[in-house]
């Protein structure tokens, strides 16, 4: 029997036999979760993780819990502490949707280099009393900036090879794991795996468990079309893209999230409030425990703006 591997930036969780949740541990350089799957023959990772450092842990985590090198890397999203771990896996094919890998080619360095520029000060800034960020967020935050300040300066930032349109699956003697993207949400495209057989899906950022989802590059209403379609998968856990590994029901509570997200910008509109009172609203108390706070205001002003833009339907 395999023994279970350990590492600073992530913890293993068996889901089931040959399936594993890696959970970024709050003070690592993962921060995202990422899967591993054995699919008989073929090992695959879902989500490389932030850092290269976290990514060649995850790599090796992979091989030790499976007996093979990783084959594949699936990537949810471009979003960075999806993918930066990508240069880590040598020999494994990047695999994503057709619009995740445009969006890595055209946005992925530039957004390494910003977070280079502005983590420092952010850094600085969190120690005072005027920092947004909540002292129980603030080890989990720091640990996010200190391994993008910790990676190389310039890292080798690799777009998936293989890509597809709406589905694709990957299949070993073992099982098979479905690849699916039902367009854009919580980003411009994002991608989810579900393994049937075992009513297991693996979100990305399309779903978190006691942490607020981030808005700013995504459409609520698109994304909740998104939820409602995975919830006819009828999963029974799910792993998120950030936080512990939940029930079916998670994707539930996202949905009722970005309903009352929705249901606040619009009544932000009808009052005619300032962008400043926008972000000034106060967070609603089935979500006052929630990490990731700061995410809170982003998200409603999006919401707002995104209600603002919406077109009028004639009275």
């Amino acid at each position: 029997m395999r023994a279970i591997p350990t590492s600073p930036h992530f913890r293993i969780e068996k889901l089931g036999p040959g399936i594993y949740a890696a959970i970024a541990r709050t003070r690592g350089y993962g921060l995202c979760n990422a899967g591993i799957v054995d699919l008989g023959g073929r090992t695959v990772v879902f989500d490389s993780m932030l850092t290269p450092m976290a990514g060649a842990d995850l790599a090796r985590a992979a091989e030790r819990c499976t007996g093979r090198k990783p084959d594949w890397v699936v990537n949810s999203h471009w979003h960075g502490d999806h993918i930066w771990g990508n240069s880590a896996f040598h020999g494994g094919r990047v695999v994503s949707s057709r619009k995740v890998r445009e969006l890595v080619l055209q946005k992925s360095r530039g957004q390494f280099e910003e977070c280079r520029r502005e983590f420092p000060k952010e850094l600085a800034a969190m120690g005072g009393a005027k920092s947004p960020i909540r002292p129980a967020d603030r080890p989990l935050v720091r640990a996010w900036f200190r391994g993008v300040l910790e990676s190389p300066k310039k890292p080798s930032i690799v777009p998936p090879e293989v890509t597809f349109d709406e589905e694709l699956v990957l299949i070993g003697s073992r099982r098979s794991l479905h690849l699916i993207t039902y367009g854009g949400g919580h980003s411009p495209s994002d991608v989810f795996g579900y393994l049937p057989e075992e009513r297991i899906i693996f979100a990305g950022d399309l779903a978190m468990v006691g942490l607020h989802p981030s808005v700013s590059d995504g459409w609520p209403d698109r994304w909740m079309r998104i939820l409602r379609r995975m919830q006819r998968l009828r999963p029974d856990r799910v792993l998120p893209g950030h936080g512990p590994v939940g029930p079916g029901s998670t994707l539930g509570v996202v949905v009722r999230y970005l309903s009352d997200l929705d249901r606040i910008a619009l009544g932000a509109v009808r009052q005619a409030l300032s962008l400043d009172q926008v972000r000034r609203v106060r967070i609603p108390d089935r979500y006052e425990g929630w990490g990731f706070s700061l995410m809170f205001p982003e998200n409603v002003l999006r919401a707002y703006q995104l209600e603002l833009a919406r077109p009028k339907v004639p009275s």
